[in-house]
């Protein structure tokens, strides 16, 4: 996974770390459309959303923060490290 992440920032050039975060947010409002149209909770739109587009939505987001992560680190590696540090403190948290 973190070879294609370090592709798609490579791809995407010199964007600064702050236009990363803005699109991680963007694509963060997109999930709530994606929930909102899948259970019809906008009256004018009703139903208009499935699962799918939520998933898909969601992996989005992971993505675009993996990428934001090696804008922020400059490293693959070093973010992927972080990541890994994070969700061990986080399940350790829970107990897990």
């Amino acid at each position: 996974m973190w070879d294609q992440v370090g592709q798609l920032y490579a791809y995407h050039g010199d964007v600064p770390a702050e236009v990363r975060l803005l699109k991680l947010t963007e694509e963060v409002g997109e999930v709530a459309d994606a929930f909102i149209g899948m259970h019809g909770l906008n009256a004018r739109k009703g139903v208009c959303r499935t699962r799918d587009d939520l998933l898909a939505e969601l992996a989005d987001v992971i993505i675009t923060a993996a990428v934001a992560m090696i804008g922020v680190t400059g490293d693959a590696d070093e973010a992927r490290a972080q990541l890994e540090r994070r969700l061990a403190a986080v399940t350790e948290r829970a107990g897990l």
